[in-house]
């Protein structure tokens, strides 16, 4: 790594002048290597005049709260309103459907909270018949946009022949086709639908890993969701282990330019866990050609010789995807998990690449030691046998904190130099529920630019508790984009005020398929109080997810959170209006330097 960024700290954001020659790099070794042979036609992804009405600059700007540019106080919620698309309807994720209905809150049931209290902790014990929520989703899209407004791939071939179904001759042309992105959520019995429930409330704990494909308006295609319980399938008798996914896929061969292998992080109340896993589609059983057992056992390809999840099954509710962990059940004693598949105590980590293609993850945003905390990560192995301990982070050493479980310390960990900018528009910033912890990260990583400088922008997340009555809301949400150098130290440059994301709406897409949409307005989009003040957001609002859209020249980003830990729900935002945000002005293309 080598780092040539410097922050002039005495504007709000800033970039020197003397390192803008580090911008005109060659492209990273992944941007120069298109496959396209089984990407979408231009027949396939229409043209963005054929596909959306855009918002042109000007109307952007002129919706920008006036706050930001003047320097007065902004409402979380008015910077919320901004975010939200005047021309794209938000889309409601809808609830996975192989999930059994009677593990689902009827519509008919949706303001029966006694009813809904004992779905949480209906026998039997092992939690078997609670209901099920689906929530905190995050999109992994199978194609890029390239400069010239073209569609490519950065993933093998056979990778992404896998996941669109082309490797099956059950899927026609227009069925891969339709394949554009990856959804991952969890689904759960815990969640904070009203009526709220305690952690450990009623029954064992549930959790599950949902999957499905969507096509280009985010709609999931049919027959391609499935509920893996990853607890009950890798350790039998665990609980609360793994709860919150994400997905990546990342180049695991030295000599292959395009990323070959998916991996997963999985957050659990032990800390986060990391593997290689493989994902597949597959034709439906009882339509499938030939036996259950002989549709399982197709080859894979691939690096792990694992035994798949089988379909819907007491592990699986589904069939249409099929899905293999690193290990097989039972390899690994729960107890011992850990040690063998263990990232970090911690949680909310997030991978992204440099400018000059190093995998690394982000360890810290910019809250922690007021700096960006980030260390590499060692994706690359010829097989990744189950059982066996396979260390993806160089230097890794356990450390003993008194009065807690031994922590983690990245050898390698490189931290940002020069402070974390002050934010680009001002609000009032509750006090935080651990303070030593606040500004955690959230959402994926995208890239930006800013000021025609390139730039990495995540979403970070602080939840709020001010122990005084009928100030805040114990444990409320509040969220800020940030932009940092995707070279090392990977400083930070650029930093919103707090910002809260929206609740459901009635012209949302998929809005009525959800059983809340059937509570009273007042119940279902009820304001939460933030510094003595009703602002008109949900008191959780998790961004797990955020991805350029596929389509439209690039131009737009796809939000996605987890509303209560009840629903996701999805915005389309133009990247223009993320980075007004950034630089606190309407007049981002002609802004100053001084002001990022």
């Amino acid at each position: 790594f080598v780092g040539l960024g410097y922050i002039d700290n005495s504007s709000n954001n800033g970039f020197a002048d003397q390192d803008m020659s580090v911008y005109l790099m060659e492209t990273e070794m992944l941007g120069n290597y298109n496959y396209t042979s089984n990407a979408p036609t231009s027949s396939n992804i229409q043209t963005q005049q054929e596909k959306y009405v855009e918002e042109d600059i000007a109307s952007i700007a002129s919706q920008l709260p006036s706050c930001v540019e003047s320097k007065e106080n902004c409402r979380y919620d008015d910077v919320g309103d901004f975010l939200e698309s005047r021309v794209r309807e938000a889309v409601i994720h809808e609830p996975l459907p192989c999930v059994p209905s009677h593990r689902r809150i009827p519509h008919s049931k949706a303001n029966d909270w006694p009813y809904i209290l004992h779905q949480r902790e209906i026998p039997p014990q092992d939690g078997s018949m609670t209901a099920l929520m689906d929530y905190n989703a995050m999109l992994l899209p199978l194609y890029r946009n390239t400069e010239d407004g073209g569609i490519t791939s950065d993933l093998d071939p056979v990778l992404l022949d896998r996941l669109t179904g082309r490797f099956h001759s059950y899927f026609t042309d227009e069925d891969v086709d339709r394949v554009e992105y990856l959804s991952i959520s969890r689904t759960s019995n815990l969640h904070s639908c009203k009526p709220r429930f305690k952690f450990y409330f009623g029954t064992t704990p549930q959790d599950f890993l949902g999957l499905s494909l969507l096509d280009e308006n985010l709609k999931r295609i049919e027959g391609t969701d499935v509920a893996v319980n990853v607890d009950k399938w890798l350790l039998a008798d665990g609980q609360a282990t793994f709860f919150d996914f994400q997905i990546v896929a990342a180049r695991s061969t030295m000599d292959n330019p395009l990323r070959d292998q998916l991996f997963m992080f999985a957050t659990g109340h032990l800390g986060t866990f990391f593997m290689p896993i493989d994902i597949r589609r597959m034709p439906p059983i009882s339509e499938g050609s030939s036996s259950s057992s002989s549709i399982m056992d197709l080859p894979w390809e691939s690096k792990l010789s694992s035994r798949p999840v089988p379909p819907s099954s007491e592990y699986q509710y589904g069939d249409g995807i099929q899905i293999r962990f690193m290990d097989n059940p039972g390899l690994v004693p729960r107890r011992s998990y850990f040690n063998f598949r263990g990232v970090d105590r911690g949680k909310n980590f997030h991978v992204f690449e440099s400018k000059d293609g190093d995998a690394l993850m982000e360890v810290w945003p910019y809250g922690k030691d007021n700096a960006h905390h980030v260390t590499p990560i060692d994706f690359f192995g010829t097989k990744f046998e189950p059982g066996t301990k396979f260390e993806f982070f160089v230097n890794r050493t356990n450390v003993y904190a008194k009065g807690h479980r031994y922590e983690i310390k990245f050898e390698n960990l490189i931290k940002s130099k020069a402070g974390t900018p002050k934010p680009s528009f001002i609000n009032v910033t509750p006090k935080h529920e651990r303070p030593y912890k606040k500004y955690r990260g959230t959402s994926q990583l995208i890239d930006m630019k800013l000021n025609n400088t390139d730039v990495k922008v995540g979403i970070s997340h602080t939840v709020h508790g001010l122990r005084h009555e009928n100030s805040t809301a114990q444990r409320t949400y509040l969220s800020q984009f940030y932009a940092f150098l995707p070279y090392a130290p990977f400083e930070t440059v650029a930093v919103t005020g707090n910002f809260c994301f929206k609740h459901m709406d009635e012209h949302d897409t998929g809005y009525s398929a959800q059983w809340i949409s059937q509570r009273p307005i007042a119940n279902r989009t009820s304001p939460n109080l933030i510094m003595w003040d009703e602002v008109r957001c949900p008191r959780i609002t998790f961004a797990t997810g955020m991805a350029e859209m596929i389509g439209n020249g690039g131009k737009d980003v796809i939000i996605t959170y987890g509303v209560d830990d009840c629903y996701s729900r999805s915005i389309i935002v133009p990247k223009k209006k993320i980075e007004m945000l950034l630089l606190g002005t309407s007049n981002a293309p002609n802004a100053s330097k001084k002001n990022i």
